[in-house]
């Protein structure tokens, strides 16, 4: 890896990567949005929008946006240089600990004909809120984590994948990207579904374990507006809900993104996503929409990083270009994490190497979290 000397040149957006890392939006055509049988569950990247992107580097220096770092590396696929931003410090240069502080929201929706998706009651088949579950996972609090046979350490999961995909770097060392609560109780957010919002059956029985389907760019307001209220540009706004997905016309499901926006103050970075009921999405249940978004927004805050082409894969039935380590792995077998009395469910994630067909300097000489990427992929065509 290549090191860049001037940062401000690292995190300069390119237009091209950005067009077309939207228009890799996997397609959800023909699904309708009270048709079960049709949902198709997704996961996809915000553009970046308000950004001021000469000053980032000065804004992570004042903590007046997420800290990171940018560095260069050229793909032996194509032979071209690609700039990128993650969050922490480099691995490949200085493996020290950075702490990611995040703001505890839940959102309480309240949809047309009076049905409460509320997270601080149980989900299906539990006895403990939603609440309380999500903010005492496996990304927040500490499990003993094994990638692709190597101890990667007692942390939190995506921590333990950013220690297992830059491995040969890290191992031994101090170095972790780690969440740490700021100083509040989680707060409760009492919200309207914004107008074309609707409630289906879920499930479960029972319309407090409905699907609530909110549109695409009314809940992206939505979570700018909540974050703006209650985070600054140097924290990671958490806002949960409780079996809510995005849908956009009449196709459903998205089930999490992630995006960062200009704002007074600096530059705001966030992860949403959905805490799902087992059943409703095969996989995709409890944390995994969570551990898929948080593990992007950390190699990705800035959703500017760009590949090479790579596709055909997970939820990516064409080629895309983006450095988004959930994608290739969208509905992949969880990973399971018992914790506190109960099984968490976590996605498995690619390694840094997989995208730009690099040596894997990950765990076990793989090239993702798990070893289902045992190789890198070839050009996507």
């Amino acid at each position: 890896m290549k090191k860049i000397v001037t940062l401000a040149v690292a995190v300069l957006t390119s237009a091209s990567v950005l067009s077309q890392a939207a228009s890799a939006r996997p397609a959800l055509q023909g699904i309708r949005l009270d048709d079960r049988s049709h949902w198709k569950p997704v996961f996809v990247t915000a553009p970046a929008h308000g950004v001021d992107w000469r000053t980032l580097p000065a804004q992570a220096a004042s903590g007046s946006t997420l800290p990171y770092y940018s560095n260069s590396i050229v793909s032996p696929l194509d032979g071209k240089t690609y700039n990128y931003s993650i969050l922490g410090t480099d691995p490949t240069k200085t493996p020290a600990s950075t702490t990611i502080e995040y703001v505890p929201l839940a959102l309480r929706i309240t949809f047309p004909g009076g049905v409460v998706l509320d997270p601080t009651k149980p989900g299906c088949g539990d006895t403990v809120s939603v609440v309380d579950r999500f903010y005492k996972s496996p990304l927040f609090d500490s499990v003993a984590l094994t990638s692709n046979g190597v101890n990667v350490g007692t942390t939190q999961y995506v921590d333990g994948h950013m220690r297992a995909e830059f491995w040969n770097y890290v191992g031994g060392s101090g170095y972790h990207v780690l969440l740490k609560k700021a100083k509040r109780k989680v707060k409760v957010i009492d919200v309207t579904a914004p107008t074309g919002s609707s409630a289906v059956s879920g499930g479960c029985s029972g319309s407090g374990h409905d699907l609530g389907e909110i549109p695409y760019g009314a809940y992206t307001n939505l979570i700018e507006n909540e974050a703006n209220k209650y985070a600054t540009t140097g924290q990671l706004p958490v806002l949960l809900a409780y079996n809510v997905v995005q849908t956009e016309g009449n196709q459903c499901c998205i089930i999490g993104f992630h995006g960062a926006y200009g704002r007074s103050g600096g530059t705001q970075v966030y992860a949403t996503g959905s805490y799902t009921d087992p059943g409703e999405f095969g996989a995709i249940e409890d944390i995994y929409a969570w551990t898929h978004e948080i593990g992007e927004a950390f190699n990705d805050p800035f959703t500017n990083n760009g590949t090479p082409a790579w596709g055909h894969v997970g939820q990516v039935s064409g080629c895309q270009n983006n450095l988004e380590v959930g994608d290739p792995l969208t509905g992949s077998t969880a990973v399971s994490l018992p914790l506190h009395g109960f099984t968490y469910h976590a996605q498995e994630l690619a390694f840094f190497d997989w995208f730009f067909r690099t040596p894997s300097n990950g765990t076990g000489g793989y090239y993702s979290f798990e070893g289902s990427f045992k190789t890198a992929q070839g050009a996507c065509t």
